[in-house]
């Protein structure tokens, strides 16, 4: 296993590194010092750490072009394995399951019809109309209704069978109702609502499941991930309900929650989380893009789950953010579909990664303003939208090639941890680490952030977002460039190569690219290949570049020195040797920890 760092640790870090932000250079035009230290503890990346949440009135749309199928499958191409799916969300806990259908639809009906549907009605044969979908390998996540328990949960019941049968080996969990802690609020639940009693109702349906033949007779049964929270664990309840909805609670033995006897079946615990919120009119006035795309902001949103992280750990099982975006209720235009929330998904992923959170799920619908793609062209708010690919997609194939795997060893796992002297509200720094079977640590990556807002006056426009929301305010000026010199462990002359996240602005919706490579918005096809950078370690390990203002950028050893880049042209100062770029010097992105306000 790769080394924990323990909680208190990771808040000294932070609360050191955000005390320090005021000694980062702030000029542009001054070379920015930043040092990895050795033995910096980490927590293990997994190469399926982004995955996708969808919600279940909307997969057959996803499923319905070979668009989705073949972005996933782009994915997995780079790490090994396809990004996880969970199939869920609120229309989950108003699914119901019929042996037939009263209508012409042969295996689901959604009412009233899409995109306002707000039940969704089933028969067995639904599964297997997206189960094969999804590229080869592909781990399913289930949702299934919590809130009708009418008849003790024989709707649920139904729908994990069906869902074995339809999705086989592929599923590997169910969850147990979406935002469980909402569930007063919507009036699922009564004023007893809370980790004692959902508890009792966890045992209760996951006994029924566990007691039927087909559970019993599966050679590898679906466990179960558990929790399902929507609140964060430092905001006050906003439902008015039992305020005890926290990891901590829900896996403290004796207190009521899910004790050592659940530990089996618990495949994971799943938080949920929202930065920012179109819900309401209150919250609607506080969004901003300049505060989703700062680090410190994020860093204030995600610590609080590292003590729920710590808590998941100590029960046997991990902690996910089991559905996340930039914006609840859909997303909003303008900010959600920018490449300032591309590099947000990217801080936010390896964020979560260094705290414990093992993996982070995007939430999708079809006709949603904060979906990273969209399958068909649609009618919305009185516009004519296409199918397309948006900038948060970019933030995916980019960390993709963080996830790589770095060697032929089938043993080896990549660590991640934040790098203390990278971390302001505009620079966020990431380093990666392999680890073999022979337990041996070996820094591999470096991922450097520029979170700072440039508004650019290119890319404006994408045909699968609103127009009404493309950019108007543009910064002035000439775009900034600064100059990193990075202290590393790295042995002078191995090669290093260069991959950039890039775009015209933070407030782009188009004209993204990764290392020059971007994605046909109707097919999903890549187009063009890779045009990476070359750079050579310098004496004492120094690596020297520059960047752009919102940009993120990716440095990884190469196994073969001598494989990689072109010959140098000059040695730096510093004993860096700064070499040929392949492709033009586009800014380098940093940012350690960038983000946005508490949910309110």
């Amino acid at each position: 296993m790769l080394v924990v760092m323990s909680v208190l640790t990771q808040i000294v870090l932070a609360l050191a590194a955000i005390a320090g932000q005021v000694a980062l250079a702030q000029d542009d035009n001054s070379v920015l010092e930043i040092d990895v230290p050795s033995g910096l503890a980490t927590r293990r990346l997994l190469p399926d750490v982004y995955g996708y949440s969808i919600e279940p009135i909307w997969v057959n749309t996803f499923a319905s072009t070979p668009k989705t199928a073949k972005l996933l499958q782009t994915i997995a191409d780079v790490t090994g394995v396809p990004p996880p799916i969970r199939v869920g969300g609120t229309t989950a806990d108003q699914t119901y399951i019929f042996p037939r259908l009263n209508s012409t639809n042969a295996s689901m009906a959604a009412l009233p019809k899409l995109p306002d549907a707000n039940r969704l009605e089933i028969t067995p044969g639904w599964f297997r109309t997206w189960g094969k979908y999804f590229p080869e390998g592909t781990r399913l996540i289930y949702t299934l209704n919590l809130a009708a328990n009418e008849s003790q949960w024989a709707n649920a019941v139904a729908q994990a069978e069906a869902a074995w049968a339809g999705l086989g080996e592929d599923l590997a969990m169910f969850e147990l109702g979406n935002e469980i802690d909402h569930f007063i609020n919507k009036g699922w639940r009564g004023s007893d609502w809370g980790v004692e009693t959902y508890s009792e109702q966890f045992r209760n349906l996951t006994g029924q499941i566990t007691a039927s033949d087909w559970y019993k007779q599966a050679s590898t049964p679906p466990k179960f991930q558990a929790a399902v929270f929507a609140d964060p664990p430092w905001v006050s309840d906003q439902q008015d309900e039992v305020d005890d909805f926290d990891i901590r609670n829900l896996t403290r033995d004796g207190g009521g929650g899910l004790a050592a006897t659940e530990r089996d079946i618990i495949g994971s615990y799943a938080t949920h989380l929202y930065p920012q919120s179109t819900c309401d009119a209150a919250r609607w006035q506080r969004m901003r893009l300049d505060l989703l795309s700062d680090h410190t902001t994020l860093w204030r949103n995600v610590s609080q789950y590292a003590l729920e992280a710590e808590a998941a750990d100590k029960a046997g099982a991990t902690l996910v953010m089991g559905e996340t975006n930039s914006v609840s209720c859909g997303g909003r235009s303008g900010i959600s579909d920018t490449f300032g929330a591309a590099l947000w998904g990217v801080d936010y992923v390896l964020m979560d990664a260094s705290i414990g959170v093992s993996k982070t799920y995007f939430h999708l619908g079809a006709q949603s303003e904060y979906s990273s793609f969209t399958p068909l062209a649609y009618e919305y708010k009185n516009e004519s939208l296409t199918a397309g690919i948006r900038p948060g997609w970019y933030a995916h194939y980019f960390l993709a090639k963080v996830v790589a795997s770095t060697s032929d060893d089938e043993e080896e796992e990549l660590g991640v941890a934040g790098i203390p002297s990278a971390n302001s509200s505009s620079l966020s720094g990431y380093a990666v680490y392999s680890r073999n079977a022979d337990e041996e640590q070996a820094l591999k990556k470096l991922v450097f952030l520029d979170m700072g807002v440039w508004n650019g006056t290119e890319g404006l426009s994408n045909p699968s977002t609103l127009s009404v929301t493309d950019g108007e305010i543009f910064s002035e000026g000439e775009r900034p460039t600064r100059q990193l010199r990075v202290a590393t462990s790295w042995a002078p002359g191995l090669q290093v190569r260069v991959s950039r996240l890039a775009g015209p602005g933070t407030n782009a919706k188009s004209e993204i690219t990764v290392s020059g490579v971007s994605f046909d918005p109707e097919t999903g096809d890549k187009i063009g290949e890779d045009e990476e950078e070359a750079l050579t370690v310098g004496e004492n390990g120094i690596v020297e570049f520059e960047v752009d203002r919102a940009q993120g950028i990716l440095l990884q050893v190469s196994d073969n020195p001598e494989s990689e880049g072109d010959d140098p042209e000059q040695v730096g100062e510093s004993g860096a040797i700064v070499t040929k770029s392949v492709s033009a010097w586009a800014g380098l992105a940093m940012g350690i920890f960038s983000g946005f306000a508490l949910v309110l």
